[in-house]
């Protein structure tokens, strides 16, 4: 009898497992989709939006598991805000973009960007000026949200991204933003990524895709 209980638990565990590698991979195939979009007419780069991507309690904040964008968010946040304060001053659109996750399953296997949560909410340390905050679950900021809305009625021609990862989420929405149309910029300086090598290789793939890369002067 206790042979039989102890199988039936193990079968269950296994299912279990499998259900959630099962969510997980579907998760990653979905987070990975860039979207296509409609094409902005006549795109004026002098009208510009600032998308801060995923600056988060759970990405660069306290309890973030991830160590490398934890050990670069003392030097990397400042600079940041030092764009983010330059496009208030010159009456920019800014947009805050933050991740969350809603799927229970995800969740029981990292729970640091579950909805709701601390890791959900923007880094307390970055500068918050007044602009929409969109909330998005996939890679692609524009995928499920309302950023197209945004931009539509703001009339923006150019999209500056900065924040994280390069190679992941900002680039998802960069080229995003490309298929759309739109001039898209990134800032050398104000993105970052796990390593200094996998970021490097996100800026060589922004040049591939048209994204212009602004380094410090």
């Amino acid at each position: 009898m206790a042979k039989r209980i102890i199988l039936r638990v193990l079968m269950l565990l296994g299912l279990v497992v499998v259900v959630l590698v099962v969510n997980l991979v579907i998760f990653n195939i979905l987070a990975s989709k860039v979207s296509e979009g409609t094409p902005v007419e006549d795109p004026n780069p002098e009208n510009m939006a600032l998308l801060v991507i995923d600056i988060q309690g759970g990405t660069t904040g306290n309890i973030s598991a991830i160590t490398g964008l934890k050990e670069q968010s003392e030097q990397f946040i400042p600079r940041v805000n030092a764009v983010i304060e330059d496009f208030h001053n010159r009456d920019q659109l800014i947009v805050y973009v933050r991740t969350e996750v809603a799927n229970p399953l995800l969740n029981v296997l990292n729970n640091t960007m579950a909805k709701g949560s601390e890791g959900a909410e923007l880094d307390p340390r970055l500068l918050i000026e007044p602009g929409p905050v969109v909330v998005k679950r996939r890679g692609d900021s524009f995928i499920g949200t309302d950023l197209d809305q945004i931009l539509v009625d703001h009339h923006i021609g150019k999209v500056v991204l900065v924040g994280l990862d390069a190679s992941q989420c900002v680039k998802s929405t960069a080229q995003a933003s490309v298929n759309r149309g739109y001039h898209v910029a990134v800032i050398d300086s104000a993105v970052i990524s796990k390593t200094e090598t996998i970021k490097a290789e996100a800026m060589d793939d922004f040049r591939e895709m048209g994204v212009e890369v602004l380094l410090p002067e």
